[in-house]
């Protein structure tokens, strides 16, 4: 009995890490292909193949399809999502969601004409994936380093934050609003009043950009 059960734990210790190199490596190949279409998308637009509003249209669909918004909208929150009136989180988050897309919005355009290159990942937890990709500029451009942090789940991947040039998207996000909650005395709809006026200024929270 002893010898069969040590026989299965030493056949476990063997597949697991087999099994995260394969999540793992599925995870880049995600990032690899949205990241593509993207630059695609967006390189028709600077080409004149395509209008600004189909773009726009095209690429919103995109960031709600790679994107787990419901689940960033519930981190941001930090301690504030515990004990807050229902209604309230109901429309922080309908408008938090609409913000977050903007965001990765602006952040992806930023890689029109550009080339992404996926230069491995690092599992945190087999369905937790940390994808390292490097943005290049046309014609020997200036390079730099974009992460994005993937979580595996019911919907398959999904990206649930983005690190841009040294800032986690979500997190500094989360600090902000955080700010805005605690400073209005705890109010979430102190951060929503706020959101919506960013929006429709087109101006980020602060360290975003």
């Amino acid at each position: 009995m002893f010898k069969h059960a040590f026989i299965a734990a030493a056949a476990f210790a063997l597949s697991a890490p087999a099994a995260v190199a394969q999540r793992a490596s599925e995870a880049e190949a995600f990032i690899e292909t949205n990241a593509q279409e993207v630059i695609t998308l967006l390189q028709a637009f600077g080409n004149g193949e395509a209008d600004e509003s189909a773009v726009r249209a095209e690429l919103r669909a995109k960031v709600e399809e790679i994107a787990d918004t419901d689940r960033i909208s519930e981190f941001v929150l930090g301690r504030y999502r515990r004990g807050a009136d229902e209604g309230e989180i109901a429309e922080f988050k309908d408008v938090f969601q609409n913000y977050a897309i903007s965001v990765y919005e602006r952040e992806l355009g930023n890689y029109a004409g550009q080339d992404l290159t996926v230069d491995g990942s690092v599992a945190r937890r087999e369905d937790d994936i940390i994808v390292r990709t490097t943005v290049t500029g046309t014609n020997g451009g200036d390079t730099y380093q974009v992460n994005w942090r993937v979580l595996d789940g019911d919907a398959g991947f999904q990206v649930v934050d983005v690190e841009v040039l040294g800032v986690w998207l979500a997190q500094n996000q989360r600090e902000q609003i955080t700010s805005l909650i605690g400073n209005a005395g705890g109010r979430v709809s102190a951060a929503t009043d706020v959101l919506r006026e960013r929006m429709q200024t087109g101006e980020p929270l602060g360290g975003e950009g």
